[in-house]
């Protein structure tokens, strides 16, 4: 199940990659992951928390980056893929509940 919106996300970068926060738009959603468009300069293997709001629920997911490139516009596209499973079985609900309303 997959669900394509246009969800502003905060994005913090934990441990020994600590850097100034930034946002980024979630282009696509899924449970297992997203697509992202941002201004920060993440690299493949990264990790970072995404914090945004879906269906009036707020989420707080940690995600490595598996592939990230610069598109057209200057901004970079990067896929993750969600690190915690009971995070992850969460957002699932959230998107049926979206989906369903849809």
């Amino acid at each position: 199940m997959q669900a394509s919106f246009l969800v502003p996300a905060l994005l913090r970068f934990p441990g020994s990659a600590a850097r100034q926060d930034s946002w980024g738009r979630l282009l696509k959603i899924t449970a297992g992951g997203c697509e992202l468009s941002t201004a920060a300069a993440l690299a493949s293997g990264e990790t970072v928390l995404v914090h945004f709001e879906l269906g009036g629920e707020k989420l707080l997911m940690s995600g490595r980056a598996t592939y990230a490139r610069d598109d057209d516009d200057g901004h970079r596209l990067v896929e993750l893929r969600w690190n915690d499973m009971t995070a992850r079985r969460r957002l699932a609900r959230v998107l049926l509940d979206v989906l369903s309303r849809a």
